[in-house]
């Protein structure tokens, strides 16, 4: 599963540096905390950019549903602190750690889902939704969580992917979350 997150209008804080630099401090503390807390594993920030996995370290079968509490609890920390976030997660297979040649290597992400991750964040700039999940994901979490069909977004090959907006919160199934 993968979180991605944009906050809206950040380069309207650019103009007073000290406001800027405690209100990033401030959402990557937030986001942090949240992706740690419920056992995802972030890429470094960039700008006002998060990328963050589950069920990488660990095998588990609810890394959907802890992607989905993780956005949840950044949405509410960032609204605490005045600003619009667009979250996303969806979810399929991915390949990440150290990629390139022997002279020049980086940490890398390389996902079908993030992609639509993004694209999902693009359409929520346009229609006010907070946190938005693509099909892989609802199909982990609608039993346990309220969400209502947001979107149903046309593909190159014809045929369509639903897109789900989170409406409820998570009902956890265990005490054990980390």
């Amino acid at each position: 599963s993968v979180l991605q997150m944009d906050i809206g209008g950040f380069h309207l804080l650019a103009v007073d540096e000290g406001v800027l630099i405690s209100t990033h401090s401030a959402v990557i503390q937030a986001t942090h905390q949240a992706i740690q807390s419920n056992g995802g594993l972030s890429t470094p920030f960039a700008g006002d950019k998060v990328l963050a996995f589950w069920n990488v370290r660990n095998t588990r079968s609810d890394h959907a549903a802890r992607c989905v509490t993780a956005a949840q609890e950044v949405l509410q920390a960032t609204q605490k602190l005045g600003l619009n976030v667009r979250l996303a997660c969806t979810g399929g297979p991915a390949s990440f750690g150290a990629m390139g040649t022997k002279t020049q290597r980086a940490f890398t992400v390389v996902a079908v889902c993030i992609p639509r991750g993004m694209l999902l964040q693009k359409l929520a700039k346009l229609i006010p939704f907070k946190v938005l999940v693509d099909h892989t994901i609802y199909s982990q979490i609608s039993i346990s969580t309220q969400c209502r069909l947001a979107l149903v977004l046309p593909l190159a090959d014809g045929k369509a992917e639903k897109a789900y907006e989170v409406i409820g919160g998570l009902q956890q199934a265990d005490d054990e979350w980390m």
